[in-house]
């Protein structure tokens, strides 16, 4: 199902409010307080401001970044104890008071690629920050509510302009349920990795693959597709372009990891890298995923429409990935910083979520007995229904609050 453009349109409007719409790709503190620099990493110019917060005793400066769909964190220094980075907000937890006393934004250079916010931080009196943060604090409430207005107002205004229909993929009947495509990672001529006890990596997704459709089948609440249910080789493309035609809401790419020490284990998630976004465009069209634009939308809309779709695409992704990790943490073992990023050829699709999920290392002795074992292969797809139950309630009640 194509995503609703109406829900897209808000993010760019709040984007508008709070900045450019921007991922974070680095954060990082240094300093002992007098003063403390963070220097924080995007892929496209962020103008968002820092509000001082005071709630009891708990202080933070918090960035609101609108454009950013993943989460994240880390340790702190010199005042800084932890930063964390979710969608739509960076907070910096502070053990003493302090203040921003200056902004920096820092465009690409010849050896610098990214875009930068650097902000400095000194400490201050309780008592000053106890003001700066009583007026950040109504400053913050004043940014959101305008945000709010301008991204009704602006969704009121595009989606007069044109909505989304099916051009270039088949939309399956909505009363039949939610489209998932589940892949199975290797096949045929390409084995995979080699397990440690013996087997392949292409057996061992063909079989989760399996389980997992029929473990969605008996729900009742989903239309399952696979790209592949034997051993056969399927392309890349031709993987992604099944899901597309099938009208896909979720694409889950399954597959069992290999690394050069056996002591290496846990399962982990990806979803698409800043690289990798950049191949979108360049694929889709060598492909002809087009994004369905309703005929006679403004040609100075048609793009805005596709960017809204594809950025509201790489959100969604992120939202499964991180319903999914704590469910793969009841199932077995996770590798620490399990959701990653990366530019794999099966998360490209532009309107499609997609997450490849890797169940765990054959090259661990451990991992590989779980994951050949009916036991260890039913408790990870348990794991993989009940996020992606948990990801279309959560569309489900969107849907019904429009």
């Amino acid at each position: 199902m194509l995503i609703r453009i109406v829900s897209v349109l808000l993010i760019l409007c709040f984007g508008a409010v709070f900045g450019a719409m921007a991922d974070v790709s680095q954060v990082r503190v240094v300093g002992d307080g007098a003063p403390t620099r963070i220097t924080i990493w995007t892929d496209a110019p962020e103008e968002a401001e820092a509000y001082v917060s005071e709630t009891g005793s708990v202080r933070r400066i918090i960035f609101p970044l609108r454009g950013n769909a993943y989460s994240a964190e880390g340790l702190g220094t010199g005042g800084v104890t932890v930063w964390s980075l979710n969608p739509g907000r960076l907070e910096f937890e502070l053990d003493r008071p302090m203040s921003v006393a200056r902004v920096l934004r820092l465009p690409p250079t010849g050896t610098e690629k990214s875009y930068r916010v650097i902000v400095d931080l000194d400490t201050v009196s309780d008592a000053r920050f106890s003001s700066i943060a009583k007026r950040d604090t109504r400053r913050l409430a004043k940014a959101e509510s305008e945000a709010a207005k301008a991204a009704e107002k602006q969704a009121a205004l595009l989606a007069s302009a044109g909505s989304a229909k099916s051009a270039g993929r088949k939309a399956p009947p909505r009363s039949k349920g939610h489209v998932v495509v589940i892949d199975a990672g290797h096949g045929g001529k390409d084995p995979g990795a080699m397990a440690i006890t013996g087997g392949r990596e292409k057996d061992v997704t063909l079989k989760a693959a399996l389980a997992l459709r029929d473990l969605l089948e008996a729900d009742g609440r989903y239309v399952v597709k696979l790209t592949r249910d034997t051993d056969v080789y399927v392309d890349h493309e031709d993987r992604v372009t099944m899901a597309r035609n099938w009208g896909a809401e979720l694409f889950i790419s399954l597959h069992a990891d290999a690394a050069g020490s056996s002591s290496v284990a846990g399962a982990s998630v990806y979803t698409i890298s800043a690289r990798g976004e950049g191949r979108i465009d360049r694929e889709a069209s060598r492909n002809n995923w087009v994004i369905p634009i309703e005929d006679g939308t403004p040609e100075r809309l048609t793009g805005i429409l596709s960017d809204l779709v594809k950025r509201e695409t790489k959100t969604r992704s992120a939202e499964f990935a991180e319903l999914l990790l704590p469910e793969l943490e009841q199932a077995g073992p996770v590798l620490r910083n399990t959701h990653r990023s990366a530019g794999f050829y099966v998360l490209l699709a532009p309107d499609v979520p997609a997450v490849l999920l890797e169940l765990g290392f054959l090259t661990n002795s451990d991992d590989a007995k779980r994951l050949q074992s009916e036991k260890g292969r039913q408790a990870s797809v348990r794991a993989i229904k009940n996020a992606i139950d948990a990801y279309f309630d959560r569309q489900d009640m969107r849907l019904a609050s429009q």
